[in-house]
């Protein structure tokens, strides 16, 4: 009976991750209601970009997250009050960078974040805020234990694992309510954009967005 139903979920959740790889890449557009989404490390290194399109109707939520494993480095992306913020620490304390306003206005938008070397810079559609980061060790984390980025919200396991990130807060954010697609990364492993698909399911089935 175990047996069992382990073949039935093994199957259930490679169906789930298909499904969800297959709306990002066909239909373009990924639902995020009290979901999440996890997608593969980016190895930001010293230089890299990640950038995705999103839209809501909500002024709050956590839309973006990725860190070293829990010693420093992290970045954290999110709507305040209908702005996108982007705190982040590479070592040297957190900083943050805002852009953008009334961005829950149901239309779709582009949120990019940019590392050139010290120089970390949050777009939001046409508006760029950039800060020069004042540390000596530049480089973000290392991939081996790197966690991955996490999109819409946190998994739950972090509660009971709070020393696991860098920003054990986060896990308090309220999660993104809205649609996210065109999740694409440029970093040290891959420097041309590369568009990425989920690697595990967001523990509903998702929707399609147009």
């Amino acid at each position: 009976m175990t047996r069992t139903t382990t073949k039935t979920t093994t199957a259930m959740t490679a169906i789930a991750v298909w499904c969800v790889a297959t709306v990002m890449g066909a239909a373009g557009g990924l639902v995020l209601d009290g979901t999440y989404g996890q997608f593969r490390k980016w190895n930001a290194g010293v230089n890299g970009t990640l950038e995705m399109e999103f839209k809501t109707r909500s002024p709050n939520g956590l839309l973006m997250y990725t860190d070293d494993g829990g010693t420093y480095d992290f970045f954290e992306l999110k709507m305040v009050e209908g702005t996108m913020r982007l705190r982040f620490n590479l070592g040297a304390g957190a900083q943050i960078l805002m852009a953008g306003h009334d961005l829950y206005d149901g239309r779709w938008h582009r949120a990019a974040i940019e590392r050139r070397g010290r120089v970390t810079a949050l777009t939001v559609d046409n508006a760029t805020s950039a800060a020069a980061s004042a540390g000596k060790e530049l480089q973000f984390g290392r991939l081996a234990s790197n966690s991955a980025v996490y999109v819409g919200g946190m998994p739950g396991w972090y509660n009971g694992r709070l020393t696991r990130l860098a920003l054990p807060s986060v896990i308090f954010e309220p999660r993104f309510s809205g649609a996210v697609r065109n999740i694409v990364y440029t970093d040290d492993f891959y420097p041309y954009p590369r568009r990425q698909t989920a690697v595990t399911d967001t523990t509903r089935q998702p929707k399609v967005s147009t």
